[in-house]
């Protein structure tokens, strides 16, 4: 990607970028998606854990003439994300995203962080470096948040008012998350306000953008062929298979 700096990646380089990505969609939402030919980022007041917004949403500047603080939750709404993993398949992210089988079924997608953040930065903007991130997430203990938030200050993170900084504290994630292995998609709403209720939503063909679509592994042959047929019906033209998760292996060994 040509137009790419350091400022666009956290904790990646140009040679990461074409690493393979994952995540889960529930099936209807994906439908949904193939219809729309729409994705979105959301703000991070969405997100699951409650922590990961933790500096602007949780996060007040003090002012040293006056001693009063100013809320950092005003730059919040600017901020929007999606989360993808490196695992490529693991029991915990089935069973997370996918919980049943039966009634709420996930497509696994796959696709790489360079087709991701090309897509999303074809919205157009005309201070991309303001407004586009993706990065790779570190996890910190607790304890370590709080060392690192007791050192901090607002001139460490807005200085140069690129956003990098602020985009680098919304890629960290306690240690209880490691399991994720993720990568997040990073949106700031800033130069004209694009998203609504928190969601910004922006162009993704997914037969484009994505390389195959994998259905939960605790499926069996008649709800996959059920299933794999509604997606082509939707307009899939993907690959479309079940994930080999809890395939047995056989092996032959010899007698003696």
């Amino acid at each position: 990607m040509a137009d790419t700096n350091e400022r666009n990646l956290i904790r990646l380089e140009d040679g990461d970028l074409d690493q393979p990505v994952y995540r889960i969609y529930a099936i209807d939402r994906f439908i949904a998606l193939l219809a729309s030919k729409n994705d979105a980022v959301v703000n991070p007041t969405k997100w699951d854990d409650p922590f990961e917004d933790f500096f602007l949403d949780r996060t007040e500047v003090m002012d040293g003439v006056s001693g009063s603080t100013i809320p950092l939750s005003n730059l919040a709404g600017d901020w929007h994300g999606q989360c993808w993993s490196l695992h490529e398949d693991t029991d915990a992210m089935w069973r997370i995203y996918s919980p049943n089988p039966k009634a709420s079924v996930g497509v696994k997608v796959r696709t790489t962080i360079r087709k991701l953040f090309t897509n999303l930065k074809a919205v157009g903007s005309s201070a991309p470096y303001l407004q586009f991130f993706v990065g790779k997430v570190d996890y910190l203990a607790e304890a370590d948040i709080r060392r690192l938030m007791s050192r901090l200050t607002f001139a460490d993170v807005a200085i140069g008012g690129q956003g990098d900084r602020f985009a680098d504290l919304l890629c960290i994630k306690r240690t209880a998350f490691k399991h994720e292995a993720e990568v997040r998609l990073l949106f700031q709403d800033i130069e004209i306000k694009r998203s609504s209720g928190g969601v910004f939503r922006y162009p993704l063909d997914a037969n484009l953008v994505f390389e195959e679509a994998v259905l939960d592994p605790r499926l069996d042959d008649v709800d996959l062929a059920a299933l794999k047929a509604k997606l082509q019906d939707s307009g899939c033209t993907l690959p479309i298979y079940r994930s080999p998760l809890y395939e047995s292996p056989r092996f032959v060994i010899p007698f003696e």
